[in-house]
Protein backbone atom coordinates (compact mmCIF):
# COMPACT_ATOMS: atom_id res chain seq x y z
CA UNK A 1 0.00 0.00 0.00
CA UNK A 2 2.81 2.41 0.77
CA UNK A 3 4.23 1.73 -2.67
CA UNK A 4 0.96 2.87 -4.22
CA UNK A 5 1.04 6.09 -2.18
CA UNK A 6 4.63 6.81 -3.17
CA UNK A 7 3.88 6.15 -6.81
CA UNK A 8 0.79 8.32 -6.59
CA UNK A 9 2.90 11.09 -5.02
CA UNK A 10 5.34 10.88 -7.87
CA UNK A 11 2.52 11.16 -10.33
CA UNK A 12 1.21 14.34 -8.77
CA UNK A 13 4.69 15.87 -8.54
CA UNK A 14 5.24 15.10 -12.22
CA UNK A 15 1.80 16.42 -13.06
CA UNK A 16 2.39 19.76 -11.32
CA UNK A 17 5.94 20.18 -12.65
CA UNK A 18 4.72 19.43 -16.18
CA UNK A 19 1.85 21.86 -15.76
CA UNK A 20 4.18 24.57 -14.50
CA UNK A 21 6.58 24.07 -17.40
CA UNK A 22 3.66 24.14 -19.84
CA UNK A 23 2.36 27.37 -18.29
CA UNK A 24 5.79 28.99 -18.59
CA UNK A 25 6.05 27.96 -22.25
CA UNK A 26 2.55 29.25 -23.03
CA UNK A 27 3.40 32.50 -21.24
CA UNK A 28 6.67 32.94 -23.14
CA UNK A 29 5.30 31.99 -26.55
CA UNK A 30 1.65 33.01 -26.37
CA UNK A 31 1.49 36.42 -24.72
CA UNK A 32 2.97 39.82 -25.48
CA UNK A 33 4.44 39.94 -21.97
CA UNK A 34 5.89 36.47 -22.48
CA UNK A 35 7.44 37.45 -25.78
CA UNK A 36 9.02 40.50 -24.13
CA UNK A 37 10.38 38.35 -21.31
CA UNK A 38 11.65 35.81 -23.84
CA UNK A 39 13.37 38.56 -25.82
CA UNK A 40 14.92 39.98 -22.62
CA UNK A 41 16.15 36.53 -21.63
CA UNK A 42 17.68 36.03 -25.09
CA UNK A 43 19.43 39.41 -24.90
CA UNK A 44 20.71 38.70 -21.40
CA UNK A 45 21.94 35.31 -22.59
CA UNK A 46 23.74 36.93 -25.53
CA UNK A 47 25.26 39.55 -23.21
CA UNK A 48 26.44 36.84 -20.83
CA UNK A 49 27.89 34.90 -23.75
CA UNK A 50 29.73 38.01 -25.02
CA UNK A 51 31.04 38.75 -21.51
CA UNK A 52 32.21 35.16 -21.25
CA UNK A 53 33.99 35.39 -24.62
CA UNK A 54 35.68 38.66 -23.61
CA UNK A 55 36.82 37.22 -20.29
CA UNK A 56 38.03 34.09 -22.05
CA UNK A 57 40.08 36.19 -24.50
CA UNK A 58 41.48 38.30 -21.65
CA UNK A 59 42.47 35.18 -19.74
CA UNK A 60 44.07 33.65 -22.84
CA UNK A 61 46.03 36.86 -23.44
CA UNK A 62 47.13 36.95 -19.80
CA UNK A 63 48.14 33.30 -19.90
CA UNK A 64 50.05 33.88 -23.13
CA UNK A 65 51.95 36.77 -21.55
CA UNK A 66 52.74 34.73 -18.43
CA UNK A 67 53.93 31.90 -20.68
CA UNK A 68 56.27 34.27 -22.53
CA UNK A 69 57.61 35.65 -19.24
CA UNK A 70 58.21 32.15 -17.89
CA UNK A 71 59.89 31.07 -21.13
CA UNK A 72 62.16 34.13 -20.97
CA UNK A 73 63.05 33.46 -17.32
CA UNK A 74 63.71 29.81 -18.16
CA UNK A 75 66.00 30.84 -21.02
CA UNK A 76 67.83 33.27 -18.73
CA UNK A 77 68.28 30.52 -16.13
CA UNK A 78 69.60 28.13 -18.76
CA UNK A 79 72.02 30.77 -20.02
CA UNK A 80 73.15 31.52 -16.46
CA UNK A 81 73.63 27.79 -15.83
CA UNK A 82 75.73 27.48 -18.98
CA UNK A 83 77.84 30.47 -17.93
CA UNK A 84 78.37 29.01 -14.45
CA UNK A 85 79.35 25.67 -15.99
CA UNK A 86 81.88 27.33 -18.27
CA UNK A 87 83.30 29.34 -15.35
CA UNK A 88 83.60 26.17 -13.24
CA UNK A 89 85.36 24.30 -16.06
CA UNK A 90 87.78 27.21 -16.57
CA UNK A 91 88.48 27.43 -12.83
CA UNK A 92 89.12 23.66 -12.73
CA UNK A 93 91.61 24.01 -15.60
CA UNK A 94 93.39 26.84 -13.80
CA UNK A 95 93.60 24.84 -10.57
CA UNK A 96 94.86 21.80 -12.49
CA UNK A 97 97.56 23.90 -14.14
CA UNK A 98 98.58 25.35 -10.77
CA UNK A 99 98.75 21.90 -9.21
CA UNK A 100 100.76 20.52 -12.13
CA UNK A 101 103.13 23.52 -12.07
CA UNK A 102 103.52 23.23 -8.28
CA UNK A 103 104.14 19.49 -8.47
CA UNK A 104 106.58 19.96 -11.37
CA UNK A 105 108.47 22.62 -9.43
CA UNK A 106 108.70 20.42 -6.33
CA UNK A 107 109.75 17.43 -8.41
CA UNK A 108 112.43 19.52 -10.13
CA UNK A 109 113.65 20.77 -6.75
CA UNK A 110 113.75 17.21 -5.40
CA UNK A 111 115.73 16.03 -8.43
CA UNK A 112 118.23 18.89 -7.98
CA UNK A 113 118.62 17.91 -4.31
CA UNK A 114 119.17 14.27 -5.31
CA UNK A 115 121.81 15.30 -7.86
CA UNK A 116 123.57 17.40 -5.19
CA UNK A 117 123.49 14.44 -2.81
CA UNK A 118 124.91 12.22 -5.55
CA UNK A 119 127.71 14.71 -6.15
CA UNK A 120 128.41 14.94 -2.41
CA UNK A 121 128.33 11.14 -2.20
CA UNK A 122 130.79 10.88 -5.11
CA UNK A 123 133.11 13.43 -3.48
CA UNK A 124 132.86 11.66 -0.13
CA UNK A 125 133.60 8.33 -1.82
CA UNK A 126 136.60 9.82 -3.65
CA UNK A 127 137.89 11.38 -0.44
CA UNK A 128 137.41 8.12 1.44
CA UNK A 129 139.29 6.19 -1.27
CA UNK A 130 142.18 8.58 -1.07
CA UNK A 131 142.46 8.15 2.69
CA UNK A 132 142.00 4.41 2.72
CA UNK A 133 143.97 3.50 -0.35
CA UNK A 134 146.77 6.09 -0.20
CA UNK A 135 149.10 3.78 1.70
CA UNK A 136 148.59 0.80 -0.58
CA UNK A 137 151.24 0.05 -3.13
CA UNK A 138 150.37 0.63 -6.74
CA UNK A 139 150.83 -2.15 -9.22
Amino acid sequence: MTDERHQGGKFWIGFFVGGFIGAVIIFLLGTKEGKKVKKQLEEQGKDLLEDFEEKKEDLLDELGEKKRVLEQKGKELLDRGETLKEEAVEKAREVKEQVVEGASGKLESALVDIEKMQEQGAKATASLRKRIFKNLPKK
